[in-house]
């Protein structure tokens, strides 16, 4: 049996997993840039890729049986150019570092850390502190939190937002029971009853037909003038052009972004994330969509995808299965 590692991701997740490979997997490991040359016989041979994505002008696969992400989102595989019937999994191990991005980003908002901090470091200035009788800063006990997508990380934000004293609101595509931590969890189809009542609203839905533009202009206005929203799940989730504007014009509060619409290329390494100046904003914590690439998670998903692999060997069920049509579950 033959697997396919393609591309920079796959190609270290190689590294961290071959040990833990079969002795009797065939192995072939494309780094990025992809060597065209040898990809069609690479690929024409391959049982399995293991990939975060696949192009439809890539050369044909017609053996490949099982689709691994090497991630959680699978929207940059074209699987229309992949042999039809097959298994698409992905991999997790992100549900500790992201929920932790989210709490880090939601306290930071609140105590206005970032500029309280640039301001004291670059002037010196004693402004906002009580020495000067200055304006005061929030704290996130007391606050209300809006989850969008009451997924693996969504559930396990609403956990680790609990203990700061935090009401919890949640919405999601599917009814699903919630926990004791969640006060109200609100169809998707209800998010306009659920966004006038946050003071941060965190994004941690899953890409698709129904979250595309899912905060537009109009869902924006909804949202309380002081409130903050943190985006961990896709760019393309928020509408950019009304974003900017809204953050640019203190229509709400502030706001932590760590997806993007526009990510580097060969051309451009240090493309910037979005058409607009986000970063020069003092309300925004931009950060270059590492809010789950901890070490931690690097071994937590290369664990997972190692044991696919070898429960596919051994044709035994496995794990993290897609499903390739209807409704995807949130991450």
């Amino acid at each position: 049996m033959k697997v396919l590692f393609l591309g920079g991701v796959a190609a270290d997740t190689f590294r961290g997993i071959e040990a833990q490979l079969p002795a009797s997997l065939e192995v072939d490991v494309f780094d990025d840039p992809i060597d065209r040359a040898r990809l069609p016989a690479a690929a024409a041979a391959a049982d399995i890729l293991v990939s975060n994505h696949w192009r439809g002008d890539y050369p044909p696969a017609p053996m490949v049986r099982l689709v691994q992400s090497v991630a959680t989102g699978v929207d940059l595989f074209d699987l229309a150019a992949l042999p039809s019937g097959i298994i698409v999994c992905n991999a997790f191990g992100h549900e500790t570092a992201i929920p932790e991005y989210v709490i880090m980003a939601m306290l930071a908002l609140h105590h206005q850390l970032f500029e309280i901090s640039a301001e004291f470091r670059e002037r010196g200035s004693w402004r906002t502190s009580w020495v000067e009788s200055g304006p005061p800063h929030g704290e996130v006990r007391g606050t209300t939190l809006g989850i969008v997508g009451y997924g693996r990380v969504g559930r396990e934000v609403a956990r680790r937002a609990a203990p700061f004293g935090c009401h919890i609101l949640a919405a999601n595509r599917t009814p699903r029971p919630a926990e004791d931590s969640v006060e109200r969890l609100y169809p998707l189809a209800d998010l306009d009853r659920m966004l006038p009542q946050c003071d941060t609203v965190a994004l941690c839905t899953a890409l698709g037909p129904e979250t595309t533009g899912l905060i537009d202009a109009r869902r924006l206005a909804l949202m309380k003038p002081e409130a903050f929203l943190i985006n961990i799940a896709r760019g393309q989730i928020v509408d950019e052009d009304a974003l900017y504007a809204a953050l640019h014009d203190h229509k709400i509060g502030g706001a932590a972004i760590d997806v993007w619409w526009q990510y580097p290329t060969a051309a451009e390494p240090n493309r910037r994330g979005s058409r607009y100046p986000f970063h020069e904003l003092p309300n925004v914590i931009v950060t270059p969509h590492n809010s789950g690439w901890t070490s931690g998670m690097i071994r937590r998903r290369w664990d997972e995808v190692a044991e696919n692999l070898n429960r596919f060997m051994r044709g035994e069920p496995l794990i993290n299965i897609v499903p390739t049509t209807g409704e995807r579950p949130s991450a």
